[in-house]
């Protein structure tokens, strides 16, 4: 039993070691920013997926947002309302919040941060919006996004370079995509419009591209090595219960020979003369039956002892319940 623990917690290592996008205790797999202008305020949506990777008791995340933060709101995929704190710090607000229960090994969870900001846009001769990120941990992929109310004056200027633009229903949207986003990688989207300038122009359609990232199949094999690492223990605590002891799994691992030969024994109390063990193994020569029996004895599976002029055959210390 504590040999095959040992073994199976060798494996769970070595499957450890095969790379995955998050080397942490947990992988914010993606994250989308949707921050809301409209003619008279700003409003901020942040979508966080996050997926236990093996941290005991993960509860709980932190993260700062650009900002002085009003009305924050947190939670769950569910609707669930979070438990949750701000504090203002220079430009920016620290966010903490909790989640209602820990999420377990390898389950995934949405969180959605909603606030409303009125400080992310500057006015001078023209308004310009700036939104400064820096990544609280590693996520696989990063969509940011400038929705503006239709009726704002004309865009104008973008950095960096935007993925693509939309035109749906009363928004104009700006989009920038990142991935493999690195934690404390810092980025600042920056748009700047004019008032001076027409309404804003349509912008075409783009079909856009796949946001979802491909699988890690290095993720789902530790999964797996995790389920199957428990479920042998489970397996093995429940066939003990039943009575399933030493002899039992002895007998299912040894060759035939070697287990025809231990079963007899046991059948016999585990203890017997070995002139009686040949008597009941016909099907051996006693060349072979001595071989196999030198064999069980180098392995401490039955021990030998000289009687006269036979020898007492018994089940080893190590198949002794």
């Amino acid at each position: 039993m504590k040999k095959l623990i040992i073994i199976l917690l060798i494996i769970m290592g070595i499957s450890c070691q095969i790379p995955i996008y998050a080397q942490e205790d947990f992988a914010c797999m993606g994250c989308t920013i949707d921050v809301d202008v409209y003619e008279k305020s700003e409003h901020v949506t942040i979508r966080m997926i996050f997926l236990n990777l093996g941290l005991p008791d993960f509860n709980g995340f932190s993260l700062y947002v650009p900002g002085k933060v009003n009305n924050l709101k947190i939670v769950d995929e569910a609707g669930n309302v979070l438990e949750s704190s701000s504090s203002p710090i220079g430009k920016e607000t620290f966010v903490k919040f909790y989640f209602n229960s820990s999420i377990k090994l390898g389950e995934k969870i949405l969180v959605k941060i909603e606030y409303d900001v009125n400080d992310l846009v500057a006015k001078n001769d023209s308004y310009t919006l700036s939104f400064p990120f820096e990544s609280p941990c590693d996520i696989r992929y990063l969509k940011m996004a400038f929705n503006f109310e239709k009726g704002l004056p004309v865009l104008s200027e973008f950095q960096p370079s935007p993925s693509r633009f939309e035109s749906v229903d009363n928004k104009v949207s700006v989009i920038w995509y990142k991935e493999g986003v690195k934690e404390g990688e810092k980025f600042v989207f920056n748009a700047n419009y004019d008032e001076k300038h027409a309404t804003l122009r349509q912008i075409k359609d783009q079909i856009p591209p796949k946001e979802e990232p491909q699988d890690n199949p290095a993720m789902y094999i530790l999964m797996a090595t995790a389920i199957i690492f428990f479920g042998l223990i489970t397996i093995l605590l429940l066939t003990r219960k039943r009575g399933h002891n030493k002899i039992d799994v002895a007998l299912n691992v040894l060759d035939p020979r070697e287990s025809r030969i231990l079963k007899i024994i046991s059948d016999n109390g585990g203890s017997m003369t070995q002139a009686k063990l040949f008597e009941q193994t016909t099907f051996f020569s006693k060349p072979t039956l001595s071989r196999v029996l030198d064999k069980l004895l180098k392995r401490k599976l039955i021990e030998k002892e000289e009687k006269g002029r036979t020898n007492i055959i018994k089940l080893g210390e190590k198949l002794k319940d």
